[in-house]
């Protein structure tokens, strides 16, 4: 793990250059690694559902299959999913704090803010080493994340909350916005159905969301693995059959010798190659 946190002032080389469209960009701390790659924050509420943490953790490893970074805020639930997602297949992540860089919050996610940092990611804020999570610190944060992003991806939020907080930003600053819409009467689809009113890019599914991202900031990594036949961006186990030509008996046998080879992996009911 990288243990020696660095201030980058604005302007300077390694700066985010993204964070320059703020009207006051400050200097950032960080642990880590940045790459010149493009950025794709995934955020969304803390009380993610069931469906929602799925989904943030299929959206992280495509972005990361895709050649792209996957930014958030390393929060509960959907941060925290997206995150896990991009680093089983050992994609770039980003984790933009509300604290200082070498106070990871929650503590829970401790796990996580180290596979960060192990996995070639890096760790960010604005705040010096050892300040504390202040509640105000948060709101403030998510201009870094919409900054430091080429695209705004919302999966699942109220009608309040930093994602919202995050998508408002990213719109000011000329960022695409992206919405998972979800049932109209779900507390936790609220706030992605009013954007998606009021002229957010509804995305419907993994694959929909990398070829939107790609019509955003270029095309993804190779579409396809040959030797797999499952596209770089992953697939739904019940596409399996049309993509292999095999009944679904035959594809779910040569889906197993590939999990014991090592050669895919399933983020629930996705299966992405690595």
């Amino acid at each position: 793990m990288v243990s020696e946190p660095r201030r980058v002032p604005v302007g300077s080389d390694g700066y985010p250059v993204g964070l320059l469209d703020l009207e006051e960009p400050p200097p950032i701390w960080l642990l880590g690694a940045l790459m010149e790659r493009p950025g794709i924050a995934v955020v969304g509420t803390r009380r993610a559902t069931r469906y929602g943490i799925d989904l943030a953790e299929r959206f992280g490893s495509v972005i990361g299959l895709s050649g792209w970074t996957t930014v958030s805020g390393l929060a509960r639930g959907v941060d925290t999913a997206a995150h896990r997602g991009c680093l089983r297949i050992s994609g770039h992540a980003v984790a933009v704090l509300g604290s200082g860089i070498d106070v990871c919050y929650p503590a829970e996610n401790s796990g996580v803010y180290a596979d960060i940092l192990d996995g070639g990611g890096a760790i960010v804020s604005e705040y010096a080493p050892g300040t504390p999570p202040d509640r105000w610190r948060f709101p403030a944060r998510n201009r870094l994340i919409a900054a430091m992003s080429a695209a705004i991806v919302v999966v699942e939020s109220a009608s309040t909350g930093g994602a919202l907080i995050t998508a408002r930003l990213g719109a000011e600053l000329g960022r695409p916005v992206f919405v998972v819409p979800g049932d109209v009467d779900r507390e936790m689809s609220e706030g992605c159905n009013r954007l998606i009113r009021d002229g957010a890019h509804p995305v419907l599914g993994a694959e929909d969301l990398v070829e939107e991202l790609g019509l955003v900031v270029g095309p993804p990594a190779p579409v396809t693995r040959p030797d797999i036949g499952i596209p770089a961006g992953g697939a739904q186990i019940g596409e399996l059959p049309s993509l292999w030509s095999l009944s679904i008996t035959e594809s779910l046998a040569k889906l197993g010798r590939l999990e014991i080879e090592g050669r895919v992996k399933r983020v629930g009911d996705f299966i992405v190659p690595i």
